[in-house]
This record gives C-alpha cells, sequence and structure tokens, in this order.
C-alpha cells in the first residue's frame, strides 16, 4: 500500500500562518469529543488547515437544550499519505455552567491507497485524546476511513473505536459510526445527508447536510458544511445543528 511504500523521506512541514475565527455553538457532554465528523481517507501533501467546528442540541429536555461544543484546529500533512491534527482547545458549554476548556487531542489520518486504486477509497484514523476534566479519563480513537465516488454522488463512511486510559478508565471498548452521502453539483456545492450511530450515548441520528470548497487562488480553498440532524431514538436530542469551516492553504 502506498502509505508503506513512502515511510521514508517525509518533508518537513512550513511554519503555520493562523487566522482565529470566533463562533458560539456548544455541548454538555461530559468528554469533550466532537464526534459529529464523517471523515475523508484523502490527503493533500504539503497542505496545511486552520479548522473550527461545533454543534448545538435543541431538545425538550433542559439538561440537553442549547447545550453543545465547539474546537478548534491546525493540522499539516507531512506526506502523500500522512495528516496530523492538533486540536488546540475542546470546550463544552452548557447554559447554566457556561463554557469550559475540556481537553485537547492529537488526530492522525493515514491514507492507504491512490484514490482508485481499489473499489473503495480506504483510510485510517489514530488520536490521543487529553481530558483536563477531574476524574475523566484520556481515550485513544481509531478505525477505517472508507470513501466511493460514483459519478457526482460521494459516500463516505468512518467504523471507529474508542478506549479510555489511565486508572479512571473503564477496560471496555466504545464503538460509533459515521455515515454521509453527497451529490457534487459542483466544488462548492454538495448537498447530502449525515447518519451517526452513537450506541455508547444511545443517540442515533440522520438529517440533511450540504458542504462545498471555494476556491480562493493560489492554492487555498475554504472547506465548508453544515448539516441538521434529527433524532430516531429517545436518547439522541431532537436537533442537532452542525456547523464546520477549514482554511487550507500551502
Amino acid at each position: 500500500m502506498r502509505f508503506l511504500r513512502e515511510i521514508s523521506g517525509a518533508p518537513g512541514a512550513p511554519g503555520w500562518t493562523a487566522a482565529l475565527v470566533l463562533m458560539c455553538g456548544l455541548c454538555a457532554a461530559a468528554r469533550a469529543d466532537d464526534d459529529f465528523i464523517v471523515y475523508s481517507p484523502h490527503v493533500t501533501q504539503g497542505q496545511s488547515e486552520v479548522e473550527l467546528r461545533g454543534y448545538t442540541y435543541s431538545d425538550g429536555r433542559s439538561s440537553l437544550d442549547r447545550s453543545g461544543a465547539f474546537e478548534l484546529a491546525v493540522a499539516h500533512t507531512f506526506t502523500s499519505w500522512w495528516k496530523a491534527e492538533v486540536y488546540a482547545g475542546e470546550f463544552n458549554h452548557d447554559p447554566m455552567m457556561g463554557t469550559h476548556l475540556a481537553g485537547q487531542e492529537f488526530e492522525n489520518i493515514f491514507q492507504l491507497a491512490q484514490p482508485g486504486e481499489y473499489w473503495v477509497d480506504p483510510g485510517f484514523v489514530a488520536s490521543y485524546i487529553h481530558n483536563r476534566q477531574a476524574g475523566v479519563p484520556d481515550g485513544v480513537e481509531f478505525g477505517p476511513l472508507l470513501e466511493k465516488q460514483t459519478g457526482h454522488v460521494i459516500q463516505r463512511l468512518n467504523l471507529i473505536w474508542q478506549k479510555d486510559l489511565g486508572g479512571e478508565a473503564s477496560g471496555k471498548y466504545n464503538f460509533r459510526s459515521a455515515y454521509s452521502a453527497g451529490y457534487k453539483i459542483e466544488s462548492a456545492l454538495v448537498p447530502g445527508i449525515e447518519a451517526y450511530y452513537r450506541p455508547a450515548d444511545d443517540a442515533h441520528q440522520v438529517g440533511p447536510a450540504f458542504s462545498g470548497e471555494l476556491h480562493l487562488g493560489r492554492g487555498d480553498e475554504l472547506e465548508y458544511s453544515t448539516a441538521l440532524l434529527y433524532g430516531i431514538n429517545h436518547g439522541a436530542p431532537d436537533r442537532t445543528i452542525i456547523v464546520r469551516v477549514a482554511y487550507e492553504f500551502f
């Protein structure tokens, strides 16, 4: 596979040029994890990224209503098969307790083959999560990332396992999955759906989504995505609004 053939000779990263954006929209969960994303297995060598994403709940239960989370991250793709991302701040928000820093995360995405080399494009994600909340253990996440494009239709499927680490850890693995399908009208407009299966939270959700890339010239891009998810079981929030923005540059 491609990443094994190129494991030597990874180039260094360029210096960072960061522009930060402020956003409110936010989570009362005990963990800082913002799992509302469907990863692509594709990476672009030499590309850097500043990303902001978050979500907010709307629900008849006061324990969930208007709670949410947001995250700020920077990333760089060091090779043709490895992208590293650091979540400098993962913040939780609760209407009663306000906003607080919940932790940081170091995430790696590995592209395992050339696009079109197999019937589906494979990748892998591996992350370490550091939690700053008392009594909440650190953790790791890992799992395959799959993508398939047929004509204008792009489908992605993520299968992720999570395990707590340290003295507070339960010792068991938690599983979740995420799926998206979109119809690429043009690069700036891809309507579709997103669906999330989260048995550890007893929450399963699905709803419409829009995404796209705006080309800014000189290789710079502004990538966006948004979704409105509806809970399809009692444990899920009634509605979840998701917004993601990433500035990509060389």
